[in-house]
């Protein structure tokens, strides 16, 4: 719990008393490997952090699973659309490793966002981080052939190798396994 509200005092001043009602209200809960969180078509999305293990988000496209992103220790995560505008979920959102998070309920976050305006602050500062993230990746697909995307990933999150499955790392460069295992080998000759 400790990480979570110091991941939060980066963006913005948390108080004893604000301190003491986000440790009431995030609730721990472990999940196992393979593990869905949260379906596509689902109501009541929460937003979590994930204390320990690793998530992945991804679509279903023509009986096609299309990994979308991953989250790993120290990172908030939710349907940002779902959440926000209080619809279903458009996305699945699975456990890699077993995991360790905390969840807090969409109604109990606005609840505590009107008695602490601090809280709508760090939303909005939630919410420019995922915007400017998304914006960036949506670029590197456009623009860089996948062996780039492939060594942009082991830059930003080395970890990536030994802990994700490379046919997940296949499907989030947009790839096939065969074709990543092309870039690889290309890569330790």
């Amino acid at each position: 719990m400790k990480n979570l509200i110091n991941n939060i005092k980066k963006h913005i001043d948390v108080g004893p008393i604000l301190e003491s009602e986000l440790m009431a209200n995030f609730k721990f809960i472990t999940i196992r490997k393979g593990e869905l969180v949260v379906r596509e078509g689902q109501y009541n999305v929460e937003l979590f952090y994930v204390a320990s293990g690793i998530l992945r988000c991804y679509n279903l496209k023509d009986g096609k699973d299309v990994t979308n992103d991953f989250f790993f220790e120290d990172t908030f995560f939710t349907d940002y659309g779902a959440l926000l505008n209080n619809r279903p979920a458009s996305q699945y959102f699975e456990a890699i490793e077993d995991a360790g998070l905390y969840k807090i309920s969409r109604d109990r976050l606005i609840e505590l966002s009107g008695k602490y305006p601090e809280l709508k602050t760090w939303g909005g500062k939630m919410a420019e981080q995922l915007f400017a993230q998304s914006i960036a990746k949506q670029s590197k697909l456009k623009a860089d052939s996948p062996k780039e995307r492939y060594l942009s990933i082991l830059d930003d999150t080395p970890q990536i190798i030994q802990r994700i499955p490379l046919s997940l790392i296949a499907s989030y460069l947009g790839i096939t396994p065969v074709h990543l295992s092309r870039i690889r080998k290309d890569l330790r000759e």
